[in-house]
């Protein structure tokens, strides 16, 4: 209860901080001595500050939902990675981030791709946001294999490296490293999704060097969905919640 204490705390405090920007640009807007380019740059901050709080509700509302709701299909998973890659790089934290992308296989899952697609959308971000604290050119590389029934997605960024005191808990709700205005959900509801597609999500490494996560699933389209859910998708998987995709 206190960790959701802290957490409407946070969000409260970061909703009326985007509020009162999006109130006060839109006053100056109403101005008639601003030219062209500075009312360029007043929209487009509040276009920013709206697209920070619907990530938040979206945020929210996919944690409280308990689960999958969508329909589930057969698609490229590599369709799914372009998606998240192409919405991420219109996000302010991820407009000035090289991302760079091996060439994908053509392999198929049968998944809910809206909540895949967030949750690689959430690894993505993460990444972007780790990047830009590097003292480099910040950088982020995605990979996707696939190996029998397994498909990873692996997402590696040139950041600071993720604080040692916050790697037990890194996927636990609420928890945040080193980002004043997260909601320390992303991490989970990847995981979640992850698992609900019959894998994992798992931080494979970090140093001051790079950061590397990767998504698994499984592409077995004989396995229901329940039996996705309790992990019976016939793969091994080791003690930190990895999938061997090497």
């Amino acid at each position: 209860m206190a960790a959701i204490g802290r957490m409407a705390c946070s969000i409260s405090h970061d909703m009326r901080h985007s509020l009162t920007a999006v109130y006060a640009n839109a006053e100056l807007l109403e101005r008639h001595d601003r030219c062209a380019s500075a009312r360029a740059d007043l929209l487009l901050e509040i276009q920013e500050a709206v697209l920070v709080m619907t990530e938040r509700l979206d945020l929210l509302l996919q944690f409280g939902s308990g689960g999958r709701s969508n329909t589930l299909i057969s698609e490229r998973v590599s369709l799914v990675v372009e998606k998240a890659i192409a919405a991420v790089k219109l996000h302010p934290d991820g407009r000035n981030v090289s991302v760079r992308v091996a060439e994908f296989p053509p392999a198929k899952a049968v998944m809910d791709v809206r909540n895949l697609e967030s949750a690689i959308y959430n690894l993505l971000l993460n990444a972007c946001q780790a990047a830009t604290n590097s003292t480099r050119v910040p950088e982020v590389e995605v990979h996707l294999a696939e190996v029998d029934e397994q498909i990873c997605v692996t997402i590696s960024d040139n950041g600071p490296g993720i604080p040692t005191s916050v790697r037990r808990t890194l996927f636990d709700p609420f928890v945040t490293a080193g980002k004043p205005n997260g909601t320390g959900l992303g991490l989970t509801l990847a995981r979640r999704t992850a698992e609900e597609h019959g894998g994992s999500v798992c931080l494979e490494r970090s140093n001051r060097e790079r950061t590397v996560f990767t998504l698994s699933l499984t592409k077995n389209r004989s396995l229901s969905f329940e039996d996705l859910k309790s992990g019976r998708a016939g793969f091994e998987t080791y003690s930190n919640g990895s999938v061997n995709c090497s």
